[in-house]
């Protein structure tokens, strides 16, 4: 009898051990919470087994059209007249990486698979109007897609939402080849949209495209948590306990057409703007001056539709009879309405180095007009002045007048030479004194006043003369010898490594440092003034070359050989080129 027992508890133990494995699988379902949704929104995958179950479903295969946005997983125990029901849930977030119809493929769960499902994507495209359902949505547009090389053109990204935004984030535009700079604060306002009203927050940029040729602004994307649909009807459950979704929408991709500077651009520069203003003042405002007073012109450029960065570094040469003193440039950009003004301001002292009068030459900037596609002229008129011998230098002149014959002077002179050569003239009694007049004491003595003021003079405008050439210090401690030549030598091997590289931006980078190691007082602003300093023609027409090639459409083909080999073996060419100081024209620059 005990053996039977023993039977039948055994058979009963096996029994249950089968009916564990097939009530954790029975019942394996799965389904969408929505059929059809705009590309970039989130769907859920909702799959259901009865039982306790531990596994995780495998996703790997939804990878192909979907990004998994999360998985969460929950169970719930019910008892029903007694009776134990006991439920394992997932739900998987997912975002569409395209559009159209999208299957959802089996997923694996302890040797049983889910059923097959479709997804109904719509794409969200910017050339269309947006799905009358999409409670978010995204556009960008430029104002232009074939602007010249360096030229402005504006990017707008505008986000439409006609639900609550829990949070969200947008990225901006970037581009190895282009310049980007945002343009004020963030707009918002409302629109309407196929009949639905939308909250639309709008940004814009300024994009300046480096390179000419094909340049494609990459699409926008925005990640945002927004409400989740619920079919409750408890109104305080949905206040408190309401749960939010991630959302990521993709923008348009928009390609530029950027055209390179055209050939009838003669100018040694290149400046697309949308307009150029000049504008100047001179001090003193009069057109006579004085020997030793400095005469000083400030020139303000404003150009609209570039950064004060773009705007040229003029090379400016001593007129004729004066010696110019450039003071350095000052440039700064101002964000406008839907655009920037690049502005830059120079002042220029003229200082007379002989009297007479003199033109001092208009001020001429050419730029290209990207409204007419032309070329324009903005310019400076001339300017006409005199400059006036100082005042002792015209003491010295009427000191110095030739003897005509004619004047009250001569009588005396002849009564001088009558006197047997005395020094001093004859009084009425005709007697001769041996002593000037006390009037004639007077007028030597106010006469070797004016020469002593006029001696101080001359010494404190050497002085002044003497500072204003030397070269200012920089602020902080002065760098040792070596630390320079430690930096020379830094700057020398990057900028050889880019030629070697073919890279026409950074070896014009790297070059200027290079040459501001050893002329840290003035570096070279520009390739045309180190080329002139150079003073060598083939480096001068290999700088040209590079300035060139920056805004051509051939930087591709820019070999930095030939470069490289003209700066190395520069001691062998322009051994013999002296600067102002009498030093060699690029000092250890070869070191």
């Amino acid at each position: 009898m005990s053996h039977i027992k023993y039977f039948f508890h055994s058979i009963m133990f096996l029994f249950c051990l089968l009916l564990g494995p097939v009530q954790a699988v029975a019942a394996l379902t799965a389904q969408l919470d929505r059929e059809r949704i705009t590309e970039g929104e989130t769907v859920r995958l909702i799959i259901e087994a009865a039982g306790q179950i531990s596994a995780m479903p495998d996703t790997r295969v939804l990878e192909q059209d979907f990004e998994i946005a999360g998985t969460m997983s929950g169970s719930r125990v019910n008892i029903i007249n007694g009776k134990m029901d006991s439920r394992t849930t997932w739900t998987i977030s997912l975002i569409p990486l395209r559009s159209g119809q999208l299957t959802i493929p089996p997923l694996h769960i302890n040797n049983e698979y889910t059923p097959e499902l479709t997804l109904q994507v719509v794409a969200a495209s910017a050339d269309n109007e947006p799905d009358a359902a999409a409670p978010i949505f995204l556009e960008t547009s430029v104002d232009k897609t074939d602007p010249y090389v360096q030229g402005m053109v504006r990017y707008t990204q505008r986000v439409f939402f006609a639900v609550n935004l829990a949070q969200g984030s947008l990225g901006e535009p970037e581009h190895e080849n282009m310049m980007v700079s945002k343009l004020g604060e963030d707009r918002e306002y409302t629109t309407q949209r196929n009949g639905r009203s939308y909250t639309v927050i709008e940004r814009e940029f300024v994009v300046f495209p480096q390179v000419s040729g094909k340049l494609v602004i990459p699409a926008a994307v925005l990640n945002a948590q927004i409400p989740e649909t619920s079919n409750r009807q408890d109104p305080f459950f949905d206040r408190f306990f309401s749960s939010t979704r991630p959302v990521r929408l993709r923008g348009e991709a928009i390609t530029l057409d950027v055209r390179p500077r055209p050939d009838q651009s003669k100018s040694p520069y290149w400046l697309p703007a949308e307009a150029v203003e000049l504008h100047e003042t001179w001090q003193p405002d009069n057109s006579q001056i004085s020997m030793g007073e400095p005469v000083t012109r400030n020139i303000s450029i404003k150009a609209l539709g570039v950064t004060g960065e773009q705007l040229p570094e003029l090379k400016l040469t001593d007129p004729e009879g004066f010696k110019l003193y450039p003071d350095r440039a000052q440039s700064n950009t101002q964000n406008q309405s839907g655009t920037v003004q690049g502005e830059k301001t120079l002042r220029l002292a003229y200082m007379p180095t002989q009297p007479g009068k003199y033109t001092l030459p208009a001020f001429t900037l050419h730029w290209w007009d990207t409204a007419t596609d032309s070329e324009q002229v903005a310019k400076l008129p001339e300017r006409t002045v005199e400059v006036l011998p100082a005042a002792g230098q015209q003491q010295d002149a009427a000191t110095n007048m030739p003897d005509v014959g004619y004047g009250p002077d001569r009588s005396a002179r002849q009564s001088t030479e009558q006197a047997g050569g005395q020094l001093f003239p004859a009084d009425r009694t005709g007697r001769f004194t041996g002593s000037p007049t006390v009037g004639d004491s007077g007028w030597f003595w106010l006469a070797l006043l004016f020469a002593t003021l006029w001696l101080i003079t001359l010494g404190l405008f050497w002085r002044v003369h003497r500072m204003q050439r030397m070269p200012l210090q920089p602020n902080g401690a002065e760098k040792s010898p070596f630390e320079e030549l430690e930096n020379a030598r830094q700057a020398r091997k990057r900028f050889l490594a880019a030629c070697q590289s073919n890279n026409p931006q950074q070896a014009r980078h790297l070059l200027l440092k290079w040459a501001a190691c050893h002329w840290p007082d003035s570096p070279p602003r520009g390739l045309d003034e180190l080329s002139s300093r150079l003073n060598d023609p083939a480096i001068d027409a290999t700088l040209t070359q590079l300035d060139r090639v920056l805004y051509q459409n051939n930087q591709e083909n820019w070999d930095g050989q030939e470069l490289a080999k003209l700066i190395t073996e520069l001691p062998k060419t322009v051994h013999a080129s002296k600067d102002d100081r009498g030093g060699s024209a690029l000092p250890e620059l070869y070191s």
